[in-house]
């Protein structure tokens, strides 16, 4: 292989999301990525989360989306200043009393680097990789005993060249059908939600609930009448699956879930890829 060909194989490497999230698909990727197209133009991603897809896949041209404006504006200040928020994050430690003292923090009163200081440093070390927030926004989840550390120096690089082709939107996913043209690819894995479920503040103000799921398979039928494709990550769960077209095609699967992070709530469940195109088997 030529040097300049090396470079860009290296360079391109798949890599390890810098966002812990409760709910990541980093264990399905290899099932993920042999049921994506063969070809597309751009990535899209409306409900990226930690966007472990995106990190292994390393698309030259994408949109990731998402509610949770604390996320966004931590990937826009990675991707622009990735040093600034190197320095800021050097010789930090993990600590209950700084925990809580940017968890009183109202982000929306700091600067962009703090409030990716902010962001990073909670999402590290709070329990379970878990975004909660409270009925006045304010972010309310405990400190974890088994997190790891920040991330290194090399980790917040490699996140800001990953992100150097990516549009990054702050908003609900509807705002991210303007950006799909015909040939793109548009992966979903929404926040799993029942019927009755309480509205326990998971993933910040306004995320995605029971009520949003007709609205979701409407906007799956104009990504289908753009030409696009897409591929939904979603539980087994009727309320979907019974508003499905026919025409659309249905790869069911089991996963195992650690339900609240502990081992001794272990257990299967059952989930469902959905596409407009033709799915792998298992």
């Amino acid at each position: 292989m030529a040097s300049a060909e090396y470079k860009e194989e290296v360079a391109r490497r798949p890599l390890e999301p810098l966002i812990r999230w409760a709910g990541s698909k980093k264990k399905l990727i290899p099932l993920l990525k042999a049921n994506m197209p063969k070809t597309f133009n751009k990535y899209i991603e409306p409900f990226c989360g930690s966007a472990c897809l995106y990190f292994s896949l390393r698309p030259t041209k994408a949109v990731l989306s998402d509610i949770n404006k604390e996320l966004i504006v931590s990937y826009k200040t990675i991707k622009k200043d990735s040093k600034k928020i190197t320095e800021r994050l050097l010789g930090v430690e993990k600590c209950k009393t700084e925990y809580l003292r940017l968890r009183e923090l109202d982000p929306s009163t700091l600067d962009e680097v703090e409030r990716s200081y902010r962001f990073i440093y909670l999402n590290r070390f709070c329990f379970n990789g878990v975004y909660r927030t409270n009925r006045e926004g304010r972010f309310n989840v405990p400190m974890g005993t088994k997190t790891g550390n920040l991330p290194t120096p090399a980790k917040i690089s490699d996140c800001a060249k990953a992100l150097k082709g990516a549009s990054l939107i702050y908003g609900d996913f509807k705002k991210t059908l303007k950006y799909i043209e015909q040939g793109d690819f548009v992966y979903l894995d929404p926040p799993y939600t029942k019927e009755g479920a309480k509205n326990r503040g998971e993933y910040g103000h306004g995320s995605f609930n029971y009520q949003d799921i007709p609205t979701l398979i409407s906007y799956l039928e104009k990504i289908d009448e753009k030409g696009a494709y897409f591929l939904l990550s979603y539980s087994c769960d009727s309320a979907l699956l019974d508003l499905l077209p026919s025409r659309w095609y249905k790869l069911e699967l089991s996963v195992n879930r650690h339900v609240a992070g502990f081992k001794q709530h272990r257990s299967i469940a059952k989930e469902v890829l959905v596409a407009n195109y033709e799915l792998a088997s298992l």
